[in-house]
């Protein structure tokens, strides 16, 4: 795998589960260690570039990652966040159509495509396991269409929040932010000052709660929902 980004290190990887959400009881410890190599990222460095060829799977062991592409007039898109026990690198067929950088200092799982295919391909469960991801994916990605083509600012920003809670799957609704709020802003397709001003306005409505710089706290989900549905800004 070729990476050029600065402040990477690699070692061989621990007996980790395959990053599909299935237990695999065929797969001996020994044959997940060497299918997967851990690799560590500082903040801000480039997993993979645009283009580059998509010859490797991710599981975010720790930290978060951004996947991105600057547009034409210069303007940054980040189409996905990957958080801690989430997958990417699933942005193209044969070469990537976005580049990953670490939002924070990051440790990943790279599993080569290839060897994943092959034992997709031996194991029955698996095959229906990794069909079911890649359907939950495309559900995921057209719900965010319509999220960016139909809602207003106001219901953007708390379904994002609603997200973050849904996949962090906390009992006290604890959300952690590891982006910054141009990182929203340009994930939501708003302006920074926009999701400043709607985050400061769901906490004087006391329907979250900051708990320092990157961690929230939902106080009132019901109040939330409705917003991510019904308000318009």
């Amino acid at each position: 795998m070729q990476v050029a980004s600065a402040g990477l290190s690699s070692m061989p990887s621990p007996a980790l589960p395959f990053p599909v959400s299935v237990a695999f009881s065929g797969m001996s410890p020994a044959f997940r260690s060497a299918l997967g190599r851990t690799l560590r990222f500082q903040r801000g460095a480039e997993v993979y570039a645009e283009g580059n060829l998509a010859d490797h799977l991710y599981k975010v062991v720790a930290g978060a990652i951004r996947t991105c592409r600057i547009l034409p007039d210069g303007r940054r898109m980040i189409a996905h966040f990957a958080l801690q026990g989430d997958l990417f690198g699933l942005d193209g067929v044969q070469h990537h159509r976005f580049f990953a950088e670490a939002v924070t200092d990051t440790v990943v799982i790279a599993f080569p495509r290839k060897e994943i295919t092959e034992w997709v391909s031996r194991e029955p469960g698996a095959a229906h396991s990794w069909n079911t991801y890649t359907l939950e994916k495309l559900t995921a990605a057209q719900d965010r269409f319509i999220m960016l083509g139909r809602r207003t600012a106001a219901e953007r920003v708390a379904a994002f929040l609603l997200d973050l809670a849904d996949r962090g799957q906390r009992p006290d609704e604890s959300i952690d932010l590891p982006m910054s709020r141009y990182d929203i802003a340009d994930y939501l397709g708003l302006t920074s000052e926009t999701v400043s001003r709607l985050l400061s306005n769901l906490r004087k409505n006391r329907i979250i709660a900051e708990q320092g710089s990157h961690r929230f706290r939902i106080l009132n989900r019901e109040a939330l929902e409705e917003r991510a549905d019904e308000e318009s800004i």
